[in-house]
């Protein structure tokens, strides 16, 4: 640990040097972009340097951080209009002066509000982002998810990302994100910096991230940059709101799962918080029904807060957390044939001090707390042997270091450096009524990691640009030390065509081992060990865009390959017996996964939207599973299509639709029946009539039918007792489609006149949801 902060110090010194260097050279405008009304920060907003001549050409360019921070460096003395654009607000142009003995500028811009209805979801190319050029990105408004259709009225951020190519939902209750072949484990989900292990409400209904409570949501599906780190597959980095600095108000909406309120204000002048909530109230209203004794015990809440001080106009401190916490359990009616219970939760909180430290150096220094559990229970009182139970846990102290250097519009430099203290619990326990006297010793390991990074974002001339950057990890457990190197490029062919490409090298020393024969979550998080290898990834990824028919429609096709070694299942003969290590039942195995995605965007005018494609397919080997041979898993998808479209008719009303189809799941049948011939047969054709033993073929060796869906919703604007109110009316699975959730054998028993039992087979299939018409009620104060 010390030495990690040594070398983080020596790290700011030396880019601190450096920007002094720069600074002395030539002027560097930079500062703080926020919202006029909420005092917000703006992210992701241009900004421009134009001369003051007839031809109006844009010398120098940048685009704000995550923390609304801008820089323009080496700026020649003369005359110039400083421009920013940002979508929902209303360009600000501000003319400027650098007189030949000015160093530095410091200009903290306020951007008006401006209501549009193009660019409802935002695929930025690097002309728009300025500095950023981050391939396979995704950046969208947390006000265009309130577009969307959502059960019961209450939209989702989960479920909005899996509407994009590439990125896919494993079924109707699942909001977990599989991203380009990869499972929800191998994506990383950062809030405010702190990593969330379980995103999941409901089942899967509802993640665990509050839209309303949401400043900036940012996907990154392909070789992600080496800021991130510690997963394979994709990045979901979130950003909350600070709050208002202006005057108190919020929101309150009502759905039928839950109620929600979101409040924020100013704390002085120079500070401001928020804190958003939710609880679902299902359970309590089904105490009213007719015989709650059949219902199952389920509830969730979720809070989000955050403290923002302004220490000077360089400093500022924030305190952001969350809490939430899930229950579920069986219906007290059938507890006495078989009982489960089911509960998890995530606790975080992160102390993170921003400071520029030049004109164009921006440091920001994090000290983190991540909490999550996890356990499942299942008893049978007549069948102690099928009992399970299974328990995970996660702690984490971290402590984060970074810094963003400008050097100048060719050259923006990015380093880091990351050091967490793990505490890992895990426990999977069978057979628990023969061993109710004896208390197994659950599995607890301690881990320390470390991880540095260094990246450049440059671009050479007005076509080419790039992203070059090294990634370092060392992992205690295993003694395990990875270099991933990653980059990307992207060439302009005009104005409107570009080319991009990336590679990147990733490992993941967290591995999320679940059962299959088990309906129920039994998430157990389990580290890297002697024995039990980090996963890796290698990933190239190979794209097109372009605008077409001027900014309104947005067109990018992309094809990616991906690598994957040492990825982890229970084996199939796994006992999870008390005098067998954990680790014991795993097995390793590698994967690959390939596919194209195209998308459509129609940005502008009153009807917007996308349609996304995706052809891919994703295969899983393990040695010690389906005989060594190559399977498909079952979130193997081969062809997925969404369309999305939002409709504004007017000031009032606002229309949204949704489609998805996809092929069905990769599940595994029996493919024929056999028998055992019994050792004193009394009626050998009576045995052989009614006791057969399924056989099995390949794993996923069938497919269930192709699920699609329409969903609709309608959203009424009006004001009452002087509040601004909307009502969401939703309309899920318009035309009641009976998709397939899960199918099983069961068995018929049926008897002649003589009393003669004849057995047949066949196959149950369970559908969820037929039409449902849902609706919310929300307000503004």
């Amino acid at each position: 640990m010390r030495h990690l902060l040594l070398t983080t110090a020596l790290l700011i010194i030396v880019l601190c040097g450096l920007a002094s260097k720069g600074q002395a050279q030539s002027c560097v405008i930079s500062g703080i972009i926020s919202d006029h009304t909420s005092g917000e920060v703006v992210i992701g907003a241009s900004v421009a340097l134009v001369d003051d001549t007839i031809s109006r050409r844009a010398v120098r360019g940048a685009v704000t951080n995550k923390f609304g921070f801008y820089a323009i460096s080496q700026v020649s003395p003369g005359n110039y209009f400083l421009t920013v654009k940002a979508l929902a607000h209303r360009r600000l142009v501000r003319p400027i002066v650098i007189v030949p003995t000015q160093s530095s500028l410091r200009l903290d811009l306020e951007l008006e509000t401006e209501y549009v209805t193009s660019d409802v979801i935002v695929v930025e190319s690097d002309s728009d982002r300025g500095g950023d050029h981050a391939i396979s990105t995704t950046t969208v408004r947390p006000d265009f998810i309130q577009k969307l259709p959502a059960l019961g009225g209450e939209v989702d951020v989960l479920r909005a990302l899996q509407l994009l190519p590439g990125v896919q939902s494993i079924s109707e209750i699942s909001s977990g994100l599989y991203v380009r072949g990869g499972s929800p484990d191998q994506n990383l989900y950062l809030l405010d910096g702190a990593i969330i292990y379980n995103p999941s409400h409901l089942g899967g209904f509802l993640s665990t991230f509050n839209a309303d409570a949401l400043n900036d949501i940012r996907l990154i599906k392909g070789a992600f940059p080496a800021e991130y780190g510690g997963r394979l597959s994709s990045v979901l980095d979130l950003t909350t709101r600070e709050g208002s600095r202006e005057h108190l108000h919020g929101s309150a909406g009502l759905s039928l799962i839950d109620g929600r309120l979101n409040i924020e204000g100013p704390i002085g002048s120079d500070a401001s918080y928020m804190f958003s909530g939710r609880r679902m109230y299902l359970d309590l209203l089904l105490l009213a029904a007719p015989d709650p004794s059949i219902v199952p015990t389920y509830y969730f809440y979720d809070l989000n807060g955050k403290l923002t001080f302004r220490l000077s106009g360089s400093d500022k401190l924030s305190i952001s957390g969350y809490l939430g916490r899930d229950v579920f359990g069986a219906p007290p009616s059938v507890q006495d044939s078989g009982n489960f219970a089911v509960s998890w939760g995530n606790s975080t909180g992160n102390l993170r001090w921003t400071h520029i430290a030049t004109p164009n150096l921006f440091t920001n220094f994090s000290a983190i707390f991540t909490d999550y559990h996890f356990s499942t229970l299942v008893q049978f009182p007549h069948d102690t042997s099928s009992d399970f139970k299974s328990s995970s846990g996660i702690r984490d102290y971290m402590i984060r270091a970074e810094a963003e250097y400008l050097m100048n519009d060719e050259h923006h430099f990015k380093a880091g450096i990351e050091a967490t203290e793990h505490r890992f619990r895990a426990d999977a326990t069978a057979q628990l009524s023969q061993f109710a006297s004896i208390d197994r010793t659950p599995t607890i390991i301690n881990a320390f990691d470390g991880s540095i990074y260094g990246q450049d974002e440059w671009k050479w001339g007005n076509s080419f640009k790039g992203n070059a950057g090294l990634r370092l990890y060392y992992f205690q457990g295993g003694g395990y030390f990875r270099a991933e190197p990653r980059l990307s490029m992207k060439y302009a062919l005009d104005e409107n065509v570009s080319l991009t490409a990336a590679f990147s090298i990733a490992d993941q020393f967290l591995h999320l081992i679940v059962r299959n024969d088990i309906s129920l979550p039994t998430d157990v998080w389990f580290p890297s060990t002697q024995t039990i290898k980090p996963e890796a990834a290698q990933q190239g990824v190979l794209g097109l865009e372009t605008s077409i028919l001027g900014q309104d429609y947005f067109v990018s096709v992309e094809g990616y390959y991906k690598s994957m070694q040492h990825l982890y299942e229970y084996k199939d003969t796994a006992t999870f017996s008390l005098d067998v290590p954990l680790e014991n039942s795993f097995t390793e195995g590698t994967g690959v996964a390939y596919g194209v995605e195209f998308f459509l965007n129609k940005r502008a005018g009153p009807l917007t939207g996308w349609i996304g494609y995706t052809l891919a397919w994703t295969r899983r080997t393990f040695p010690e599973l389906n005989n060594g041979k190559p399977f498909y898993p079952r979130y193997d998808r081969r062809h997925d299509i969404s369309v999305v479209l939002a409709y504004k008719l007017n000031e009032r009303w606002e229309f949204g639709a949704t489609w998805t189809y996809g092929t069905g799941q990769a599940v595994t049948v029996p493919t024929n029946q056999y028998y055992f011939q019994p050792v004193n047969p009394i009626d050998y054709f009576q045995y052989y009539t009614n006791n057969s033993t399924l056989g099995y073929g390949e794993r996923n060796n069938y497919r269930l039918p192709a699920f699609h869906k329409l969903d609709i919703s309608a959203t009424h604007s009006f004001t009452w007792f002087g509040l601004p109110w909307k009502l969401m009316l939703d309309v899920y699975n318009v035309y009641s489609r009976q998709n397939v959730f899960l199918q099983n054998i069961q068995r018929t028993d049926t008897f002649d006149n003589l009393g003669n039992r004849t057995s047949t087979l066949q196959v149950h299939r369970v559908t969820l949801f037929p039409i449902i018409p849902t609706f919310g009620l929300s307000c503004a104060f």
